[in-house]
């Protein structure tokens, strides 16, 4: 099973995550009923634990003398991906306003563009480079998880909207990296310990946040509006991000490739700005399916795009014979 997981681009992630979601869509809630461990494990409750986790180890396994090299990497790629959310959103909102684009089937809000274009799932960021890029790069799955939480596109809308700001959330994330962080550089063998558990934290990642998606809602609501907004999202920001790292950087393109793609924690989003705007309400749900369908369609095609890039690029890292019995 392990050996064909990873003969599929990102399947340490992935396929626990269309079995989980399967398992939501067909028997929704049927794991919470158990409670208990079996709820906190197998349901979407244990997303939050699971992330904070692997930010934590990844956090552990980076060390402090080479955090200027990731600050100066994913850390620009980072700005550059916050700065052109808050202008696209912008640019969004003073071309459309709030109602967004109403066309029928390719009806897109401000809400849901928004939160569509900051997302960013630190999972497949890390099965990414884990497979084409260096491994110092696994360093960087805590910042990028910064721009996963809600805090994040919650923190664009309400400038674009000029509402109040709360950096609680990103203290939230904060925390268990600079603990990591902390930890890991001042004793190497719990480091290297730490580290280690980032690969087999992978699945359970994936499975958490397919817990969330039920995937006859995300094609019957989210549709044609879901492909639209994938497109978009993937015409917008993979280019953007795509000339930074190749041609002011001079690195390989991975990075960006990987931090292409919808995270599942997205989903619930929208719902979290309409509960403090009450007259987004009415956009919420549409919105909601669509981001799910496109969490689905980017967590398929991200790591295709992303293994003909590295195949490309000559990136494939070749694969270690088992030893002789």
């Amino acid at each position: 099973m392990l050996k064909f997981m990873r003969k599929i681009p990102g399947g340490l992630l992935l396929i626990p995550m269309l079995i989980s979601a399967l398992v939501n869509t067909f028997a929704p809630g049927f794991l919470g009923k158990f409670g208990g461990l079996t709820e906190a494990l197998l349901t979407a409750k244990g997303t939050g634990y699971v992330v904070g986790l692997v930010c934590f180890c990844s956090a552990a396994m980076l060390d402090i003398k080479s955090l200027g090299k990731v600050l100066k990497k994913q850390g620009v790629l980072l700005l550059v991906k916050i700065l052109a959310c808050l202008g696209l959103a912008a640019l969004f909102v003073a071309i459309f306003g709030m109602e967004g684009v109403d066309t029928g089937l390719f009806a897109i809000s401000a809400l849901g563009f928004t939160v569509a274009i900051c997302s960013v799932n630190p999972s497949m960021y890390l099965a990414m480079v884990g497979e084409y890029g260096v491994e110092q790069d696994k360093g960087a799955f805590g910042l990028v998880g910064l721009l996963c939480v809600p805090a994040f596109p919650t923190l664009v809308f309400s400038i674009i909207r000029g509402g109040d700001l709360d950096w609680t959330p990103i203290l939230a994330v904060l925390i268990p990296i600079v603990l990591g962080l902390i930890i890991g550089n001042l004793d190497k063998d719990l480091a290297k310990m730490f580290g280690g558990m980032v690969g087999p934290l992978t699945p359970f990642m994936g499975w958490s946040f397919g817990a969330g998606i039920n995937l006859i809602d995300a094609v019957k609501e989210g549709g044609v509006g879901g492909v639209v907004m994938t497109v978009v999202y993937y015409v917008l920001m993979i280019p953007i991000l795509l000339l930074v790292e190749r041609l002011i950087l001079k690195e390989s393109g991975i990075s960006t490739l990987g931090m292409s793609s919808i995270a599942g924690l997205s989903i619930s989003i929208p719902s979290i700005i309409a509960f403090s705007a009450p007259e987004l309400v009415p956009y919420a749900q549409v919105a909601t399916a669509q981001i799910a369908f496109g969490v689905v369609l980017t967590s398929i095609i991200t790591p295709i795009v992303t293994q003909a890039y590295a195949k490309k690029m000559g990136l494939v890292k070749p694969k270690v014979a088992a030893e002789p019995k």
